[in-house]
């Protein structure tokens, strides 16, 4: 494994030019990092656009696709964003393997959790709070997969 993509909500949180939510903004920094230490590469489009600073608008698509189509892994927070719903349906097409990170206390469109009947599929369940536990659930499936697929190519 190469390449991680950072599948997150990003519009919501963002208010004129500026992040409002730290407490989402760190753990998206702490998952980042985390997945940096099982991958060379990592994309986080809240990384390019500088958490608000510099959002892209329209010509985030297709870059964004162009970063999918060079994927190995998603780790997607769906919550209830539309743009992530579509990068999941772009990594399911392409048999990109993805982790959902789901909290229990919101519903789901059958298309997010049937996307294990699609390809490759973990959920982490986590209630309302993304948290310490959730990165270290991160961090175990991350190992496994980079120990799984160095075995696979060696």
């Amino acid at each position: 494994m190469k390449k991680i993509f950072i599948a997150c909500p990003i519009s919501k949180y963002i208010d004129g030019k500026r992040f409002i939510n730290d407490d989402f903004r760190t753990f998206i920094q702490k998952l980042y990092n985390i997945c940096h230490e099982y991958v060379p590469e990592v994309f986080l489009a809240l990384q390019r656009e500088e958490y608000g600073k510099k959002l892209m608008k329209d010509t985030c698509t297709v870059l964004d696709f162009n970063e999918m189509k060079t994927t190995d892994f998603v780790v997607a927070i769906p919550d209830d964003s539309m743009g992530v719903a579509v990068e999941l349906g772009w990594a399911s097409c392409m048999k990109i393997k993805i982790l959902l990170l789901l909290d229990r206390n919101q519903r789901y469109t059958p298309l997010i959790s049937g996307l294990k009947d699609i390809t490759y599929t973990e959920i982490i369940w986590y209630d309302d709070k993304l948290d310490k536990k959730v990165l270290s659930d991160v961090e175990t499936v991350l190992r496994k997969k980079v120990k799984n697929s160095e075995e696979i190519y060696e």
